[in-house]
């Protein structure tokens, strides 16, 4: 007999299936059940409702953005902060890139009300403090002038990997893509680097010499 951890698993995997599939999660206890072959019961009494079902599946998709982040970050061998933005920066467009259904599940509940204590909530503020903490070591070690304002540079990071986010989502409808033949995640990827080049640039101490890129 399949254990309640086993049920709970299944219906996160098939609920990610359908929204791979139909681009929505799935809403009737009865479809689920279907595909399955667990009870309306079983899954009752694991998701209450079409929004726990939700938190789980949302749960799940930061597990692996998370555990796709930190790949990229151990993957860059550095202890330079700004290099381990970089490497985050760009697993995190490659998470996007392959996982598209769960990205956009996450940045719709992303642009809307989030609510405290929720998954998407931890998220964003663990986000926050990972972009503080690196930028205030960049500062530390030089990298960044030390009259460098920590919160607007963070600020900057965040609006940027929102309008990033966007564009992964509308860039089929949206004119000002039209003429451009790179990728999505390569054409990410080059805005990303160049706010990088540039932030540090003008953050940089004004007696050292700032790398071209990283």
């Amino acid at each position: 007999m399949e254990s309640r951890g086993n049920v709970y698993q299944n219906l996160i995997f098939a609920a990610q299936e359908y929204l791979d599939r139909t681009g929505e999660l799935p809403t009737d206890r009865a479809e689920l059940a279907q595909i399955t072959g667990a009870t309306e019961d079983e899954i009752g009494n694991l998701f209450s409702s079409a929004e726990e079902l939700r938190e789980g599946v949302i749960y799940h998709a930061v597990t692996l953005l998370n555990d796709a982040l930190r790949q990229g970050a151990i993957a860059s061998c550095t202890s330079d902060p700004i290099a381990q933005l970089y490497a985050i920066g760009y697993s995190y467009l490659g998470w996007a890139e392959s996982n598209p259904g769960l990205f956009r599940l996450l940045v719709t509940g992303l642009n809307g009300p989030i609510q405290p204590d929720s998954t998407l909530h931890r998220y964003t503020r663990s986000m926050r403090d990972l972009y503080h903490r690196k930028l205030v070591e960049a500062r530390r070690l030089g990298i960044l002038a030390q009259d460098t304002d920590i919160e607007v540079a963070m600020m900057m990071l965040h609006c940027i990997v929102k309008g990033g986010n966007m564009m992964f989502l509308t860039r089929a409808t949206d004119p000002w893509f039209a003429d451009d033949t790179r990728s999505t995640v390569e054409l990410a990827k080059s805005i990303f680097s160049q706010f990088m080049d540039n932030m540090v640039r003008a953050n940089a101490p004004r007696d050292s010499n700032v790398p071209e890129s990283v």
